[in-house]
């Protein structure tokens, strides 16, 4: 993953201090933004992978927030075909809509209701890792799902300050609000509960063995660190 900047038509290098070239050719004309199986959370279950096997709430993991990729993902005929992301550890910031063309909305796909739907999502992939050394991703693009992992980068960003060498574990949870339209109930999203913190080494292994590249991260120093910042710009 230490290629972050990912389109599926571009076969141009990017930049990587301590990249094996080989591997940043490889990023370039295919990218792997996702890590181990897909996890994302829909009306109030966590489900893995595309058959949708409903995941335990309250189940551990730790979250490489070192690996989090925040930014654009274009849809066509229901599956992903271009990812416009950075990786947060980076400090560089995602890229804004309208920097993304396909802006004429006749152009748009309709969803279920026949409304023109917006081919680019905002979206984030979080790596995360659990008891047995399985690896997932957690994808999002709802805004209950970001500002889930929004409050988690910013208790990590703190807490790194002083200890640069460890992961958060959390635990996933759900947590629910009253829509102002009653008719709709209760809304459902993602909360990950802090459970502690683990050793970053572990992390590292469980994703050298399966292959991924594993990014250097510069520990932050403890009085010039910017506190991490949730409010992404759209």
């Amino acid at each position: 993953m230490n290629e972050i900047v990912a389109q599926n038509s571009s076969t141009a290098l990017v930049k990587n201090s301590g990249v094996d070239p080989f591997e940043a050719y490889a990023n370039a004309i295919s990218p792997r933004t996702i890590v181990g199986e897909l996890l994302k959370f829909s009306k109030g279950d966590y489900l893995v992978g595309e058959e949708g096997k409903v995941l335990k709430t309250g189940t551990k993991f730790t979250a490489n927030l070192d690996e989090l990729l925040v930014g654009w993902i274009k849809w066509q005929g229901g599956k992903p075909v271009e990812h416009r992301m950075v990786r947060v550890a980076d400090g560089i910031a995602a890229a804004a809509r309208t920097d993304l063309g396909d802006a004429n909305t006749a152009n748009w796909e309709k969803d279920k209701d026949g409304e023109a739907k917006d081919p680019w999502q905002f979206s984030n992939y979080l790596p995360l890792l659990d008891a047995e050394g399985k690896l997932y991703t957690f994808t999002t693009s709802s805004r209950g799902g970001l500002g889930a992992i929004g409050e988690l980068a910013r208790r990590y960003g703190r807490h790194r300050r002083h200890n640069p060498d460890v992961h958060p574990v959390i635990t996933l949870d759900v947590d629910s609000y009253q829509h102002k339209n009653k008719e709709f109930g209760r809304i459902k999203f993602p909360q990950f509960t802090a459970a502690g913190y683990e050793q970053k080494a572990r992390f590292s292994e469980a994703m050298a063995a399966a292959g991924y590249a594993v990014s250097e991260v510069q520990s932050v120093e403890e009085d010039t660190a910017d506190e991490f910042n949730d409010a992404i710009s759209f």
